[in-house]
Formats: structure tokens, C-alpha cells, sequence
């Protein structure tokens, strides 16, 4: 009897918890969807000013002469604000990823404030960037603010990470869906019913807050009149597999962009500071030259992609910004086959370029645009063989869900991210196959997702007094044993997690087992493990080589 109490209030506090997980994931989309609404009009405010700059730099010698001003004053607010705050250079995505990982510690509030200021400069400047990475972002600070104000166990506060980060993406794009998609497949990378149901409720309520302050209009308000008929679905495929490759040379070139960027910025260092490596007996009245360099490559940078753009003012405005006004262009047909792709080559060299300034600024929006202009251009070549191009629309929509599976590898959140911003089903079907075909062929090729790949660049060792902060805090990790995975059949002894991590419990058919290390694990199990925050990262890719990979036969 004693022990059907205790299970029936285990089971009650479970429901409860449940609950005020959702009731807090609510609160927490609400707060998002109002920061992040006022940041896209603050971004649209921005648009509209860069838009007036390009007219006024025409207009004269000396006005161009004053944009030029204005430039670099916004690529010195920008270094400023980078110096202040270090976390919120670039997308925001790798950072928040290594906030659920152990790996980082962002300071919510400056990185929210920062994150804001620095897109509406870098964007309207004219950068080609986005605003999604950034909402990201500034949702998942949202709900670490909300954890470290209640002073909740890391396990939850984790947990509110991932469902502001859903939240985020959800105001950002008016795709409830997709954000909470994206947090699962991309950041939690776990699929329970505390994780899906706090993060769509998040999602919602983000996305309601912000469809009351902008409206419901999907983000690519137009319509695909003509689906693509099945004798076209070769034409599909064929078109995930470019895609699939041209993702694998976007992540390469980004790499290469945040390479050489550096190296400009070291050089600008040098020329204007005259500072290499030197000794510390330079040091003297509080003045560190190494500190100056560091601070002067930054300026470097942003001075360099702010210059870019300056350039694009006079000779190729179109590029500006992130672009989305030319998803619509392209697949109503207002653009040839030539001048498709040189857009495509100008937007693909200074996007990539503008990302790799490291200024702040996502990559959502900017690679679906690029996707878009691959569909078009691929539509227009098809017709030179005779192919109808009413259904240029359909190319340009499943190119953008293939290119984003090929280069972020999150093809479930792609297709349906596309669907919810031009809310069209009729490509469903084609979006699938397309983002299968690039996902395998991007996968085939060997590249790292773009995310992995930013965020192994951008997290070096932790200090000493990091790793002993972090090694107090003790989290929980919810995983499933795959069938045929290496675990499936195995011991618990022979799972190889780090020392001091511990599988407190294995559920099985719905009945909890508290294993020791003779316990021998099946597939379909849930395994909760308990670790520190400092081998998080570590466990994670244990599991996942342990328990998610299917060992092929002898």
C-alpha cells in the first residue's frame, strides 16, 4: 500500500511539474514575442534608413561622402558594442548551443540589449544578415533570465533556454512550428514531452504576442499558382543534390570568410597601431597593447565589411540587407537567367563575407535567399529545355527548405519553416524529397553542419575558475536507446561515461528501474542521466555514438 502512495504521488508531482513547466514556457513566450517584435520593427526602421542612404549617397559627391561617415561610425559602435559584450558576435545559434552544452555562460541581459543594437547598426548599414540567429538568441536569454531570477536547477533552466530559443524563432518568422521544431532537432536535440510541450507553448504565445503587433502576414507573402506536376519530381531530386553541394562550398567559404577576415583585422592592427606580440614590460599606465590590437582587429573587420557595402550603395544595391524582397521577385519571374546568377554570385561572396566579419547577424534569412536565387536560376536553365516556367514559384520555394537542410542539416525544421512562411502546401511533397536528396548529398560530401562548424571555432578551453564553477552544477540528461544502436543488448559498465556521471534511471514499458552497472539496457529505453555541467558536451557525444547510431551487420 505503502508503495502505491509513493507511486501515485510520484505521478502527481510529475503532472504537476509538467504543468508549471508550460505555465512558465507561456510566460516566457510572451515576454519573447514582445522584445522580438519590437526588434523586427527596429529592423524594418533600419531597412528604411539604409534605403534612404542609398538614395542620398547618389545624389552628390559630398553626401557620399557623409554616408561614408555614417558607416564608419556604425562600424565603431558596432566594435564598441562587440568589446562590451563578445557573445553576441554572429548568429547567436553556436553560442546558445554551447550555453545547453556547459560550454559557455553568457551574461542574458547585456547579450539581449547588445544583440539588438548591434543588428539594427549592422543591418542597416547595409550587411547582409539576418534577424532569426539573433532571436534565437535573444529568446534563449529570455528564458535564462527567467531560470536564474526563480534560481531553478540547471536541469530546468536548460529547459527554458531551449523553449526561448522555439520562442524566438517563432516571432521571428511567424512559424510556431518550426521554432519549436528547430529547438528539438537543432538545440535540445531531445524529443520528451517536458521538452515538445513547453517549447510549442512557448512557441505559440511568442507568435501570438507577435501577430497582434504585426500582423499575420506570412514573412514570403506570395502564392504558388501552379504546383509541380510528378513528370517534374526528377527535376526535384536533381536539384537537392546542387544544392546538397553548393551547401557543403556555403559552410567552406564561411570558414574561409572568418579566416581571412581575421587575418584583415590583424592587419589593420599592425598598420595603425604599429603593435605585433611583444613583451609584457610594454605595459605601463594601465595601457595594454596586446588589449588595443585585439580591439583595433575588430574595428578592422567591421571597417572592411562596412566598406563592402559601401561600394554595394553605388554598383549593386539589390544585395543589401538580407534580401527577402527578392525571394518575391525571383519567383514571380521578373529576373533573366543572367542576371539571376550574377545575384547569386554577388549575394553569395558578401553574405558570406558580412557573416564572417563575425558582426552580429543571423544566416537564416540571408541563405534562404540564396536558396531562393539557386531555385530561380535553375528554373530559368530548365526552360532553356523547354520546361514551363509557371512553375519557377515551386523551384524557388523547395530550393530554399533544400539549401537550408543541405547547410544547417535540420531538414524536418526546414520543410516546415518554409511552409509556414509562405504558407503553401501544395509543394509539400517536393520540399521533402528536395531536402532529403541535399541533406544526404551534403552529408555524402563530409562537411560539418554550419553550427557545429561555428560553434567548434568559437569555444576555446575554459578558464580554470570556469571549470570549477561549472563542475558544482549537476544536470539531468534524458535519452532513448535506439534499437540496433551499440547499448542496444549492452551493459550499463559498458556505457564509457565520464567519472562521476551516473544513469540514475531506465524506464521501461513504462516501469522505472534503478540500474547498476549489470543492467543490461534495450531498445526503446529512457535513460535519465545524471552529470556536471562541465561534461555535457562530453555525455552528449557519448550517447549519441552509444545510443542513437545503428551498428550495421557483420
Amino acid at each position: 500500500m505503502a508503495e502505491n502512495d509513493s507511486a501515485g504521488a510520484g505521478r502527481r508531482h510529475q503532472k504537476s511539474y509538467k504543468y508549471k513547466l508550460i505555465l512558465e514556457g507561456t510566460l516566457i513566450g510572451l515576454v519573447t514575442g514582445v522584445l522580438i517584435s519590437v526588434f523586427r520593427l527596429m529592423l524594418m526602421g533600419a531597412d528604411s534608413i539604409r534605403d534612404r542612404m542609398v538614395a542620398y549617397a547618389g545624389s552628390g559627391a559630398g553626401h557620399a561622402v557623409l554616408i561614408a561617415l555614417v558607416l564608419i561610425a556604425a562600424a565603431a559602435v558596432i566594435t564598441v558594442l562587440l568589446v562590451i559584450e563578445p557573445d553576441i558576435a554572429g548568429s547567436g545559434i553556436p553560442q546558445v548551443e554551447g550555453e545547453l552544452r556547459g560550454q559557455k555562460d553568457m551574461r542574458w541581459c547585456r547579450v539581449i540589449a547588445g544583440k539588438m543594437a548591434g543588428c539594427a547598426l549592422a543591418i542597416g548599414g547595409g550587411l547582409a544578415l539576418g534577424r532569426e540567429g539573433p532571436s534565437i538568441q535573444i529568446g534563449a536569454m529570455v528564458g535564462k533570465g527567467f531560470a536564474r531570477a526563480r534560481r531553478t536547477p540547471l536541469t530546468e533552466e536548460r529547459l527554458l533556454l531551449t523553449c526561448g530559443a522555439g520562442a524566438g524563432l517563432s516571432a521571428a518568422f511567424g512559424a510556431p512550428l518550426a521554432g519549436a521544431i528547430f529547438s528539438l532537432e537543432e538545440l535540445h536535440r531531445n524529443f520528451s514531452a517536458e521538452v515538445l510541450l513547453t517549447t510549442m507553448a512557448a512557441a505559440a504565445a511568442s507568435d501570438f504576442v507577435a501577430a497582434n503587433i504585426l500582423g499575420l502576414t506570412p514573412v514570403f507573402g506570395f502564392d504558388v499558382e501552379h504546383g509541380l506536376p510528378l513528370k517534374y519530381y526528377w527535376a526535384v531530386i536533381l536539384l537537392g543534390l546542387i544544392l546538397g553541394a553548393f551547401g557543403a562550398v556555403y559552410n567552406k567559404t564561411i570558414a574561409f570568410m572568418q579566416d581571412l577576415s581575421e587575418k584583415i583585422g590583424k592587419a589593420f592592427a599592425d598598420l595603425v597601431c604599429g603593435i605585433t606580440r611583444r613583451d609584457a614590460a610594454l605595459i605601463k599606465d594601465g595601457f595594454h597593447p596586446t588589449v588595443f590590437a585585439a580591439r583595433a582587429a575588430t574595428f578592422g573587420r567591421m571597417l572592411c565589411v562596412m566598406a563592402m557595402a559601401y561600394i554595394m550603395y553605388f554598383i549593386y544595391p539589390q544585395v543589401l540587407g538580407s534580401g527577402s524582397g527578392l525571394v518575391g521577385q525571383i519567383s514571380r519571374g521578373e529576373y533573366a537567367l543572367g542576371a539571376i546568377a550574377l545575384m547569386l554570385l554577388v549575394k553569395f561572396i558578401f553574405s558570406t563575407a558580412s557573416f564572417g566579419s563575425g558582426s552580429p547577424g543571423g544566416i537564416f534569412l540571408p541563405l534562404l535567399v540564396l536558396g531562393a536565387l539557386t531555385g530561380g536560376l535553375f528554373s530559368r536553365i530548365l526552360g532553356l529545355a523547354g520546361v514551363d516556367q509557371r512553375y519557377i514559384t515551386g523551384f524557388v520555394v523547395v530550393a530554399m527548405a533544400g539549401y537550408f537542410a543541405a547547410i544547417v542539416r535540420a531538414p524536418v525544421t526546414g520543410v516546415v519553416l518554409i511552409t509556414e512562411m509562405t504558407g503553401d502546401f501544395t509543394t509539400l511533397l517536393p520540399l521533402v524529397l528536395t531536402s532529403l536528396a541535399a541533406y544526404l548529398t551534403a552529408e555524402a560530401l563530409g562537411v560539418k553542419p554550419v553550427y557545429t562548424q561555428l560553434l567548434e571555432r568559437s569555444i576555446g578551453r575554459p578558464s580554470a575558475s570556469r571549470r570549477a564553477l561549472l563542475r558544482d552544477r549537476k544536470t539531468v540528461l534524458d535519452t532513448e536507446v535506439h534499437v540496433g544502436s551499440r547499448m542496444d543488448g549492452g551493459h550499463v559498465s559498458d556505457f564509457g561515461l565520464p567519472l562521476g556521471t551516473l544513469i540514475v534511471s531506465v524506464v521501461r514499458d513504462g516501469i522505472e528501474i534503478i540500474p547498476d552497472g549489470n543492467t543490461i539496457l534495450r531498445g526503446g529505453d529512457e535513460l535519465e542521466i545524471l552529470t556536471r555541467e562541465n561534461d555535457i558536451a562530453d555525455v552528449e557525444s557519448i550517447v549519441d555514438e552509444a545510443c542513437h547510431v545503428a551498428l550495421e551487420d557483420d
